[in-house]
């Protein structure tokens, strides 16, 4: 973090051009220096957008949104630096339009698995986006395969980059859920050209959906859920929160986020894939009954998996309702007042 602040104030403009020239000398420009605008084959387009940004922006001074916005684009400029062919072209507002594939110096599937690579590692960072912003934000991101056509425009001078491609990338990420990354299914079907095992334990891909785009039509899209390797604990109680804390350490050796309400737990669930999720029955006057069926018909028709969920009650033991009316939706019950005890616990 102090790192990235002190460089929050280098304004060489030297280095910048530098840097905006070598850019341009990598995509635009041939052997003998000569810059002309170009056309490039099956690049893979990257969009990224700040979800609650005009509301966090509500509040803010210019001079605070340049500096958080600075911090912001230098996170995504490290986390981009260590892939080949892949450039960050501009941030724009709260939009980012990266590319990979402009110089051709990798395969398209290569390209496909940077920009899913550099995606899932955006949206594994979270905690440290909201630490610079608040834990209202979120991310956004759409990626598509297509052709596009760069050069320069005049007034101001500005390299730039068209194509029709651009537009469906970015209609993707305005059907991502908040903390996903949704591709087309072009750029689904170059991934698993070479997957590799290892990267697929960072995220999953759900089921294929179709969605209609206005002026497009219908786009089949799959969208990436990121995995935690951690349980979800729900419950309005906070003692326990903090029991049911511990449990998951000592049954699953894992650690916990919190979810405080009804609404919090599946929207969650909705973003992210846990290793478990604990779930209290009842919260103030409602139920999770609903809340879960809900999920349980989303989960059926976006994700290939299923989430593993226990349900915690005071009341398991007696009430045969609970059963009768929750065992087709969850992996397993527990009962509160013996809390740790945990044979009663699934294992995973």
């Amino acid at each position: 973090m102090f790192e990235l602040i002190s460089r929050l104030f280098d304004t060489d403009e030297t280095k910048q051009e530098e840097n905006n020239g070598t850019l341009v000398s990598r995509v635009s420009c041939d052997e003998n220096g000569d810059c002309k605008p170009k056309s490039h084959k099956d690049a893979c387009i990257c969009m990224i957008d700040i979800v609650n940004f005009s509301k966090w922006c509500n509040n803010k001074q210019p001079e605070e949104i340049f500096k958080t916005m600075t911090l912001y684009n230098m996170f995504l400029s490290d986390l981009i630096t260590p892939f080949v062919d892949v450039e960050k072209i501009e941030l724009v507002g709260d939009s980012v339009l990266i590319m990979a594939g402009l110089t051709q110096m990798t395969g398209v599937d290569t390209r496909v698995k940077n920009i899913v690579d550099l995606s899932v590692s955006i949206l594994s960072h979270m905690e440290y986006i909201q630490s610079i912003f608040d834990k209202d934000i979120s991310l956004r991101i759409g990626i598509h395969i297509g052709d596009v056509y760069s050069g320069f425009i005049e007034n101001p001078t500005k390299f730039q980059l068209f194509g029709n491609s651009i537009n469906t990338a970015s209609r993707l990420e305005r059907s991502s859920i908040p903390g996903t990354f949704t591709v087309s299914e072009s750029a689904y079907r170059w991934f698993f050209r070479n997957p590799t095992p290892e990267f697929m334990e960072k995220f999953i891909f759900g089921n294929p959906i179709v969605c209609r785009f206005k002026g497009m039509g219908k786009v089949e899209t799959r969208t990436g859920y990121i995995k935690q390797q951690k349980a979800l604990i729900a419950d309005d109680d906070q003692v326990a929160l903090s029991s049911l804390e511990r449990v998951a350490k000592m049954k699953y050796n894992l650690d916990s986020v919190y979810a405080h309400s009804v609404e919090d737990v599946f929207e969650t669930m909705k973003r992210y894939v846990f290793e478990v999720c604990i779930l209290d029955i009842y919260f103030a006057n409602i139920t999770v009954f609903s809340g879960l069926l809900e999920f349980r018909q989303w989960e059926k028709i976006h994700r290939q998996s299923k989430q593993t969920i226990i349900l915690a009650s005071a009341e398991i033991d007696e009430d045969y309702y609970i059963h009768q009316t929750y065992n087709n939706f969850v992996e397993g019950f527990v009962n509160k007042n013996k809390m740790f005890e945990l044979t009663q616990y699934p294992e995973l």
